[in-house]
């Protein structure tokens, strides 16, 4: 159970969907995306290298019919790698703990107080440290032709709650195909 849940959390730090999420894309201006119209996965798995949430057949698989479902709704159709799609796709991701430091200067603290008893403020430091989680879901889209990485799209974020990772990877695989094909 333990397991599970970091597995879950992992992901939802890949795939948060709150409005921190930072979507990049990347293309080859003289990739033919108007030709493709057929694509596959690559069907290698996800090593030890990635998050533990992508390596989750059950993650995976959400993340593999978000991908499907956005494709088809413009009008790309899923082939077997055998029967020479245009383009190839694969997803990866991972996760690493961050640590963020703020110094806001100083502040006063201590008694206030009127009288003969009265403490003298003090001038104290103020900062706050914070870890989080730092996750990133990556999607390739390769010309199966030519072999070279034509377009790709980065999703990145903190960590979530594991009840938000279905609506995050939905929005986050969303967020990353509303680039594509480029303009």
């Amino acid at each position: 159970m333990a397991s599970l849940r970091v597995t879950l959390l992992a992901l939802a730090a890949a795939l948060a969907g709150c409005s921190t999420m930072k979507i990049k894309t990347e293309f080859d201006p003289a990739a033919p995306y108007a030709s493709y119209k057929t694509y596959a996965w690559i069907g290698t798995d996800p090593g030890p290298e990635q998050a533990p949430a992508i390596r989750n057949p059950e993650i995976r698989a959400r993340v593999v019919r978000a991908v499907d479902r956005e494709l088809k709704e413009k009008k790309l159709v899923l082939v077997p790698r055998e029967a020479n799609p245009d383009f190839l796709v694969t997803v990866l991701g991972w996760a690493q703990s961050e640590i963020h430091v703020t110094n806001y200067g100083y502040a006063y603290g201590g008694a206030y107080a009127y009288g003969p008893y009265a403490a003298t403020p003090m001038a104290v430091p103020v900062t706050e440290v914070r870890q989080y989680t730092q996750g990133t879901l990556l999607l390739d889209f390769v010309d199966a032709k030519t072999s070279k990485l034509v377009w790709r799209g980065t999703a990145t974020d903190t960590l979530g709650s594991p009840e938000s990772v279905p609506a995050t990877v939905d929005e986050a695989v969303k967020k990353l195909l509303a680039a594509y094909p480029p303009r």
